[in-house]
């Protein structure tokens, strides 16, 4: 591992495989008040791959409760599906992640995806004007995130901090291609398999562009 600063930097090959992790994915996540104890045992066991800040919208949109639309430091688009719950979990798909500006072509597959705004998609050329597209029937959040990525046996643990409405979150999420290693870790760091939220069902709580 290098290091900058005292401060860990991610090598090119880790760099690639987070590029490159699979479409489907099942995962386990969680918002926290408090530090959860597990994170000692993440921070020792896990290594460590990606560390960054970033700023995210995220578009809530009616009638689409398993689907999330995220834009990242408005220069990356990306679309994720929930497709099945198993048990404790939820799978995930990524059905569309791509760099701004769109193509047409791209502008076309989103609007399959959220068909109520594929006239507005359609005529997309950069982040301003999708973001004034989807938050025209949408509610949108806008989120400055501290996130750590760990890495280890087919096992990846996002870690992120942010502050909601003048209150400090942590939210922990475990994901794999494996229902089984999701679930063996969630028994690892003593988690409650039923307390799982994803982003949608947390930020729909709270107040639309305030964050």
């Amino acid at each position: 591992m290098l290091y900058h600063n005292s401060r860990p930097i991610a090598s090119k090959t880790a760099a690639h495989r987070y590029a490159n992790r699979p479409d489907r994915f099942y995962q386990w996540r969680n918002f926290f008040e408090d530090r959860p104890d597990a994170l000692d045992l993440i921070e020792e066991e896990f290594e460590l791959q990606v560390e960054d800040t970033r700023h995210d919208k995220y578009f809530i949109v009616p009638g689409r409760s398993n689907m999330i639309t995220r834009m990242t430091d408005s220069d990356m688009l990306e679309i994720r599906s929930m497709i099945s719950t198993d048990g404790p979990l939820e799978q995930w798909e990524r059905s569309i992640k791509t760099a701004f500006p769109l193509k047409r072509t791209t502008s076309s597959m989103i609007g399959t995806y959220i068909p109520r705004f594929r006239g507005c998609c359609s005529s997309v050329a950069d982040a301003e004007s999708l973001t004034d597209a989807l938050s025209k029937k949408s509610k949108f959040y806008r989120t400055e995130l501290n996130r750590r990525i760990f890495e280890s046996d087919e096992l990846r643990v996002e870690v992120s901090t942010m502050t909601f409405e003048g209150q400090d979150f942590t939210t922990i999420a475990i994901s794999s291609e494996s229902s089984d290693k999701v679930l063996e870790a969630l028994k690892r760091f003593d988690f409650k398999p039923r307390a799982n939220q994803n982003y949608g069902a947390f930020l729909s709580q709270f107040r639309s562009h305030t964050l």
